[in-house]
């Protein structure tokens, strides 16, 4: 199997594992991470476009997902003051509260992938993955760029 089928067979089965465990609290994955990454975030909350970067998805795809995170209760949003076309994403107490029990449930799944190697080996592992997303969106650049 060459490295590019497998890396997307590894990516679905973590997706697959995760909306296992989520669909329990009525989360996606892709719910998740936007939840997670919102917590991250200064003041817990990001402006939609920044999600839409951050996850390299369309505007309608982050917008989908927001909005069905909206009317969770989970994150709310408004248009920015300095600039009424910028929509803010904010994380809510509610938000804040299911993301902390998803982690709970998605910790099982990377306790398991850890105990698998050592220390240095995932470490290793976190560079290698690392090296080859660069090297991946630099390609992805540049076949961006000569297309113009």
């Amino acid at each position: 199997m060459d490295l590019g089928l497998r890396v997307k067979k590894i990516n679905d089965l973590m997706a697959k594992r995760g909306n296992y465990e989520l669909k329990k609290l009525g989360l996606t994955f892709s719910q998740f991470h936007c939840l997670v990454y919102l917590e991250k975030c200064a003041g817990q909350q990001a402006p939609l476009k920044q999600l839409e970067n951050h996850f390299e998805v369309a505007q309608a795809t982050m917008a989908g997902i927001v909005g069905r995170l909206e009317g969770k209760g989970y994150v709310r949003s408004r248009l920015a003051e300095s600039d009424k076309r910028v929509k803010i994403v904010c994380l809510t107490d509610e938000g804040r509260q299911i993301c902390a029990s998803a982690k709970k449930g998605m910790h099982k799944l990377q306790e398991k992938v850890e105990q698998l190697y050592s220390q240095q080996e995932l470490s290793q592992l976190e560079k290698y993955l690392d090296r080859l997303y660069e090297l991946l969106a630099e390609e992805n650049r540049e076949a961006c760029e000569e297309k113009r």
